[in-house]
C-alpha cells in the first residue's frame, strides 16, 4: 500500500511540473509564424523615397508572448547586405504588446542605411605624347574609379628628355715627382649629355718595367655638362722613387635621373561622378618643347566632399525576414 502511495505522489509531482518520461509537454510552447512579407518602397512628402518591409507574424504557439521580434535584412541587386533592421512587440515608448496564442502581429520594418566610410580614387586609363610643330603635351583618360563623387581631382604630368648618356673623358694625365712624393696629375671633361653627380677617375702608377705599382683614386662631384675639373691623385705606395709613369681612366660615372626632367605641369577637374571618366590634356609649358622624349603621370590629388555615404533606399532590391527572441508566457492560458 505505501508504495502505491509513493508511486501516485511521485506522479503528482511530475504532473505538476509538467513533465512525462518523454519530456516536458504541459509548459506552454513558444512560436512564432511569419505569415506573408514584402519590399515597400514609397516617396513621402519631402520627395525621398524610402523602403520597408512589411509583413504579418501568427503567434502559433500555446504561450502568450510578452516579446517577440522579427528581423529583416535588406539587399541590392548583387546580393549585398545594406542593412539589417528589427521589428518588436515593444513601442519606442517602452510600451509592451503581448500576444496571446493565434494573434495576428502585423509589423514593420524601415530600412536605415548605415554610414559608410568613403574611398576616393582616380584611375588613370591611358596617356601619351603628342607633339607638333608648336607644342608638346600628354593627352590621356582616367576613370573615378571610387565609391563617392570626386570634388577635386588633380594628374600630374612629368616630361623627360631623351635617354641619358653619361661620360666623363680624360684630357691629361701627367706624372710629377718632387723630393717627398709621387702624384699624377690631369684634367678630365664632362662630355656626356647629362650632369654628374659623382665620378671617380683611378690612377695606376707604374715602373720602369711596365709592372704595377699601386692604385689610387680622386672623385669629381656636380660636373655640368661640358665642364671641366682638375684632379691629383698621390701615390700610395712607400718608394715613391720607383714610380716611372701613370695611366687614369673612368672607372664610374653617376647622375641624378631628375635631371632628364625637363618640367612638370598639372591638369584639374571637379565634380567627377562615380564611374565617370575624365579626358584630361596636360601642356608643355617650356619653350623647348622639341626635347620632350617620353613622360609619365600620376594622381596627385583627390578629394571627395563627403568623409562617410548613404546607400540611398533606391539601392535596396529585395529583402529577407526571419524570426528573433521570443519571451512567453509560463502561465498556462
Amino acid at each position: 500500500m505505501n508504495k502505491i502511495r509513493l508511486l501516485l505522489l511521485v506522479f503528482l509531482i511530475i504532473s505538476i511540473a509538467g513533465c512525462t518520461p518523454k519530456g516536458c509537454s504541459f509548459l506552454p510552447k513558444t512560436s512564432l509564424t511569419i505569415v506573408q512579407y514584402h519590399l515597400e518602397k514609397s516617396v513621402d512628402e519631402e520627395g525621398v523615397l524610402t523602403a520597408q518591409i512589411e509583413g504579418v507574424a501568427r503567434n502559433d504557439g500555446s504561450a502568450k508572448l510578452e516579446y517577440a521580434e522579427v528581423i529583416g535584412k535588406f539587399y541590392n541587386q548583387d546580393g549585398t547586405l545594406l542593412a539589417i533592421g528589427v521589428a518588436r512587440t515593444v513601442s519606442e515608448e517602452g510600451q509592451s504588446f503581448p500576444l496571446d496564442p493565434g494573434q495576428i502581429w502585423e509589423f514593420t520594418i524601415s530600412y536605415s542605411s548605415a554610414a559608410r566610410e568613403v574611398h576616393p580614387s582616380l584611375k588613370i586609363l591611358s596617356y601619351h605624347l603628342e607633339k607638333d610643330s608648336s607644342e608638346a603635351k600628354i593627352v590621356g583618360q582616367a576613370q573615378n574609379d571610387g565609391d563617392v563623387m570626386l570634388s577635386f581631382a588633380q594628374i600630374t604630368g612629368n616630361f623627360y628628355q631623351g635617354e641619358a648618356h653619361p661620360s666623363l673623358a680624360i684630357l691629361s694625365c701627367n706624372l710629377e715627382i718632387d723630393g717627398s712624393s709621387a702624384k699624377a696629375v690631369g684634367g678630365v671633361q664632362n662630355d656626356g649629355d647629362v650632369m654628374l653627380s659623382l665620378a671617380q677617375i683611378t690612377v695606376t702608377f707604374y715602373d720602369v718595367a711596365d709592372s704595377e705599382l699601386a692604385t689610387g683614386t680622386a672623385s669629381v662631384v656636380d660636373l655640368e655638362v661640358g665642364g671641366t675639373r682638375e684632379y691629383t691623385v698621390f701615390y700610395p705606395g712607400s718608394y715613391y722613387g720607383e714610380v716611372d709613369h701613370v695611366i687614369a681612366e673612368v672607372t664610374s660615372t653617376e647622375y641624378d635621373e631628375e635631371e632628364t626632367l625637363l618640367a612638370s605641369s598639372t591638369a584639374s577637374t571637379t565634380d567627377l561622378e562615380v564611374g565617370e571618366t575624365w579626358d584630361f590634356s596636360i601642356l608643355y609649358p617650356k619653350e623647348n618643347y622639341e626635347k620632350v622624349e617620353h613622360v609619365t603621370v600620376e594622381v596627385t590629388t583627390v578629394d571627395s566632399a563627403e568623409e562617410k555615404y548613404y546607400e540611398p533606399a533606391e539601392q535596396v532590391d529585395h529583402v529577407t525576414v526571419k524570426v528573433g527572441t521570443l519571451k512567453g508566457s509560463t502561465v498556462m492560458p
